[in-house]
């Protein structure tokens, strides 16, 4: 039985842009793929004439980028990437270790072919890997359905303190988060 690789889980439509173009141009780019793609897009990556991976840049850093600036200079060169041949646990391994929402894969000449999602990768993994993989990388708060825990209402701030889920907002009925999840 062969195992699987991150050739196997990729996407082969990146998203790309050559350093000197705007990061308007880069923005329009992103949002001519979003159209065609199922996916959502987190990063851009560019690469050079011959394909090869050159840099990483978010898209809340082209958003917060000035339009006019070229997408080279808003973007981070030292990528973490995986090769076509890297095993799914290694891949998973990497999500785990930099929390990224996406990894570019790369060929043995550093020739960019794809793009492989977290969601792929858990996916891919066996159903113990895909827990520990998932425990490692949550940002969450701990859970014990016995303890009483703190729930704000997102409609109007109420507090209030409950065990278990408090469903609706006692005051307005809005929905409730438990006060110990970050909200980003």
């Amino acid at each position: 039985m062969s195992s699987v690789t991150a050739q196997d889980i990729l996407d082969e439509n990146p998203t790309v842009f050559d350093s000197e173009q705007s990061v308007d141009a880069a923005i329009d780019i992103i949002r001519e793929s979003a159209a065609d793609s199922s996916g959502t897009v987190y990063y851009g990556y560019v690469v050079d004439d011959d394909g090869i991976l050159e840099g990483v840049v978010s898209l809340r850093e082209l958003l917060n980028a000035h339009g006019e600036k070229p997408v080279g200079n808003v973007t981070t060169d030292r990528v973490v990437s995986v090769e076509t041949t890297d095993s799914v646990q290694y891949v998973g391994r990497v999500f785990s270790k930099h929390q990224f929402m996406a990894l570019p894969v790369v060929d043995e000449a550093d020739k960019l072919v794809g793009v492989v999602r977290a969601d792929a990768a858990i996916e891919a993994l066996d159903e113990q890997q895909s827990k520990d993989v998932l425990i490692q990388t949550i940002r969450d708060i701990p859970y014990d359905p016995s303890k009483e825990r703190t729930f704000e209402c997102f409609e109007c701030g109420t507090i209030t303190q409950r065990v278990g889920t408090p469903g609706e907002c006692p005051k307005c009925g809005g929905d409730m988060r438990h006060r110990g999840t970050p909200i980003e």
